[in-house]
C-alpha cells in the first residue's frame, strides 16, 4: 500500500476501498473539465470533506486535483463562473480543513493563493488561446479575400484582353476589307488607286500585328512597356482612317498634357476613339469624322462625331464595341454617352481628371 499512499501527508486510516474511492471521487471529475469546468470543480469540492471523512487529511492528489479544476474553470469558463468554481473549491477546502482551521487560521492563505494563482493562469492560457484562434480565423479569412481578390484580377485581366483584342482585330479587318473592296473595284479601272489600296492593307495587317505582339509582350513580361498608342497618337490614327477613306479632324481645346491625365486613361481613351471611327467605316457612309478632346475644369472630354447618314446594310459588327468602351473608362470613373446625333452619330466620353502621368 505505500505506492497507493505515496503523497499523503498523513497515514490513510481508513479502508482500501474507501481510499480507492476516494481517489477516484478526485480523479473522475477531471474527465469533465473541458465541457463542464463548474461541474466538475463542485465534484472535486464535495470529494475533499469526503476524503477527510472517510481516513485521510488533504493529500498531494487533492492538492493536484485543485489545481486542475481551477486551471479548468479559467481557462474555459467566463470571470463569473470562474469566480464562482472557486468560491466553491475553496468551501470544499475550507471544509475539509475545518478541524485545523481553529488553531491556525493562517492555513487559509495557502489554499486560496493556490487557488486563485491556477484559475488566473488558466484565465491568462484561455485568453492566449483565444486570441491565436481569432489570428488563425483572420489569416483564412485574408487568405479566401486573396484567392478571391486573384480571381477577379484574372478575370479583369480577361476581360481587358478580349477587349483589347477586339478593338485591335476589329480596327485592323475593317480598314484591311474597305481598302480590298477598294481595290478590287479599281483594279480594272484604276491600277495605280487599287495598287495604293493593297499596300494600304498591307499596313494595317502590319500595324494589327504590331499591336498583338505588344500586347503579347506586355502578357509575357508585367515590366515590359505597354508600347499602347495614346491621345499623342491620335493623328497618326487619322491618317490611317484616312487611307481607309474616311477624313477624320483631330481638334484639341485645352491643354489636356496639363490636365495630368494619366497614361493608361490617356491609351483607354485612344482605344475608344479607334472604336469609334471604326464603327463609323463599317455603318456610316460618312466621308469625314471630327474628334475633339477638350480639357475643361476637373474633367477631360471627348466626343467623335460623324454626320451620317447610317448605312442601310454594313460590315458585320459582333455588338461588343459601345460595352467596351463604357468598360474602358468605366474603370477609371468615367461615363460615356452614345447615340443619333442628327443623321449621324456622336460618342461622348467624360473621365475626372487625377493626378497621373502626362497622356
Amino acid at each position: 500500500m505505500s505506492q497507493t499512499r505515496l503523497g499523503l501527508e498523513e497515514p490513510w486510516t481508513g479502508s482500501d476501498l474507501a481510499l480507492a474511492a476516494t481517489g477516484l471521487g478526485l480523479g473522475l471529475p477531471l474527465l469533465l473539465r473541458r465541457a463542464r469546468p463548474l461541474a466538475a470543480a463542485a465534484l472535486v469540492a464535495v470529494a475533499l470533506p469526503v476524503q477527510d471523512a472517510l481516513g485521510g487529511s488533504l493529500s498531494f492528489g487533492s492538492f493536484v486535483a485543485v489545481l486542475v479544476a481551477t486551471y479548468s474553470l479559467g481557462r474555459t469558463g467566463p470571470l463569473r463562473t470562474t469566480v464562482l468554481g472557486v468560491g466553491v473549491v475553496l468551501v470544499g477546502v475550507v471544509t475539509a480543513m475545518r478541524e485545523a482551521l481553529p488553531e491556525d487560521l493562517a492555513e487559509l492563505v495557502f489554499p486560496f493563493f493556490y487557488t486563485s494563482a491556477a484559475a488566473g493562469l488558466g484565465a491568462v492560457v484561455g485568453r492566449l488561446a483565444d486570441q491565436a484562434a481569432a489570428l488563425r480565423r483572420l489569416n483564412e479569412a485574408l487568405e479566401r479575400e486573396r484567392e478571391a481578390t486573384t480571381r477577379l484580377a484574372v478575370a479583369g485581366e480577361r476581360i481587358r484582353l478580349a477587349r483589347d483584342l477586339h478593338d485591335v482585330v476589329a480596327h485592323t479587318l475593317t480598314v484591311a476589307v474597305v481598302q480590298a473592296e477598294t481595290c478590287e473595284e479599281a483594279i480594272a479601272d484604276d491600277p495605280a488607286r487599287a495598287r495604293a489600296a493593297a499596300r494600304e492593307v498591307q499596313e494595317a495587317g502590319r500595324r494589327g500585328l504590331a499591336d498583338l505582339r505588344s500586347m503579347v509582350r506586355v502578357l509575357r513580361d508585367a515590366d515590359a512597356p505597354a508600347g499602347e498608342p495614346g491621345l499623342a497618337d491620335l493623328e497618326t490614327l487619322a491618317a490611317v482612317m484616312g487611307g481607309a477613306g474616311l477624313d477624320v479632324v483631330v481638334r484639341r481645346r485645352g491643354d489636356v498634357a496639363a490636365a495630368r491625365l494619366p497614361a493608361q486613361v490617356g491609351r483607354q481613351l485612344f482605344r475608344v476613339v479607334q472604336e469609334a471611327l471604326t464603327n463609323t467605316v463599317k455603318h456610316s457612309a460618312a466621308a469625314e469624322a471630327v474628334v475633339t478632346i477638350a480639357a475643361s475644369g476637373d474633367d477631360v472630354e471627348l466626343t467623335v462625331t460623324d454626320p451620317g447618314p447610317a448605312l442601310g446594310t454594313g460590315l458585320p459588327s459582333g455588338g461588343h464595341g459601345l460595352a467596351g468602351m463604357a468598360e474602358r473608362v468605366a474603370a477609371h470613373g468615367g461615363r460615356v454617352e452614345a447615340g443619333p446625333h442628327g443623321a449621324g452619330f456622336r460618342v461622348r466620353v467624360t473621365v475626372p481628371v487625377r493626378e497621373g502621368a502626362a497622356p
